[in-house]
């Protein structure tokens, strides 16, 4: 009989799996890179990327496919019916002996990560943002494209640029992110840093871009009025599609609170002035919320949907579970 449970947290900076037992004790545990059909190379290298990982997990617990009693893939990219389709078929065609799967956006893998019950609203921002929620009716509501404004360090890092550049035409205010993001890239003038931006051949991608969120937010920190607006901006953001996610899925019918879990390393590094943006805002766009930074990493939160839907108990218990058997932090630093 299979015996352990699988959870897939697909991204654009990693892919992680976990393999789980029932209690969510943790077993194996493996990261490969982008799982992401629209930002990999090619869409098969995604799928490779996936299985990377999962036969890393499987191999460190010591255990085969045909041990795994269900999956969770959460993978950025699951945007449209083509998009699942694409994944049905690649799981048709590499794991046709799975007995369950589930396959979602990776916004959803955090709900969990804070909520046992897997109904709430979760806010990841990494690179990019990814928010997603699950009604008490099982409802589902996703951001993806509908996402009209820049989040993440991408957000961020993006707003940034913007700034000095429009600073240094004299078409926005001074501020100090021109000097520390100079010194960030290594770039002696904004021209220089402009042209690593945009030029043809051999510019800046995107990892080397989105590298300077941090320096955005400790710019914020040090009090320049311009890098603490984008900030704000952020938090208000990310508080405006909480909110239109909980809404979508009757979240704010209830009288109950809405649990809002926060994930991803924009909102759950350590005093995130992003985080504190939105705990702000929410508290008018969306005063039932219930913030809270997710207790685990997101893959954490796809095996508990793993387990949840082979019909096994997810409880506190499970959470704690799998919290004190889950991979140590640097195992997950993008």
């Amino acid at each position: 009989m299979p015996t352990a449970y699988l959870g897939v947290d697909a991204g654009n900076s990693k892919t992680v799996a976990l393999a789980c037992l029932a209690s969510g004790a943790v077993i194996g545990a493996g990261r490969s890179g982008c799982g992401d059909i629209y930002g990999a190379a090619t869409e098969e290298a995604a799928v490779a990327e996936v299985f990377a990982a999962i036969d890393a997990a499987l191999d460190q617990s010591g255990l085969d496919r045909g041990d795994i009693a269900a999956g969770a893939f959460r993978l950025a990219g699951i945007d449209w019916p083509i998009d699942r389709e694409y994944w049905e078929r690649a799981l048709d065609r590499e794991w046709p002996s799975l007995p369950r799967r589930s396959i979602l956006n990776d916004g959803y893998a955090a709900i969990r990560c804070g909520e046992p019950s897997g109904v709430g609203v979760a806010v990841a921002a990494g690179t990019a943002a990814a928010i997603a929620a699950r009604g008490a009716d099982g409802g589902l509501w996703d951001m993806s494209w509908w996402g009209q404004h820049a989040m993440g360090a991408l957000g961020l890092v993006s707003e940034a640029v913007r700034a000095v550049f429009l600073a240094d035409l004299g078409l926005a205010p001074p501020t100090a992110l021109t000097k520390e993001l100079l010194a960030f890239y290594g770039r002696d003038d904004l021209a220089e840093l402009n042209e690593w931006f945009t030029r043809r051949h051999d510019r800046a991608t995107q990892p080397e871009r989105v590298a300077a969120a941090r320096t955005v937010t400790a710019v914020a920190a040090q009090g320049d009025e311009v890098a603490r607006a984008i900030v704000d901006e952020q938090g208000r953001r990310l508080a405006l599609y909480a909110e239109v996610a909980a809404r979508r899925v009757g979240l704010t019918d209830r009288a109950e609170p809405v649990p809002v879990v926060l994930a991803g390393s924009v909102l759950t590094a350590p005093d995130s002035p992003v985080a504190e943006a939105m705990h702000r805002h929410a508290a008018v766009l969306l005063p039932s919320a219930r913030l809270h930074v997710g207790a685990l990493p997101p893959a954490a939160g796809a095996a508990l949907d793993a387990i949840a839907e082979a019909d096994q108990p997810v409880d506190e218990n499970t959470l704690e579970q799998l919290g004190a058997t889950a991979p140590p932090p640097e195992f997950l630093v993008t």
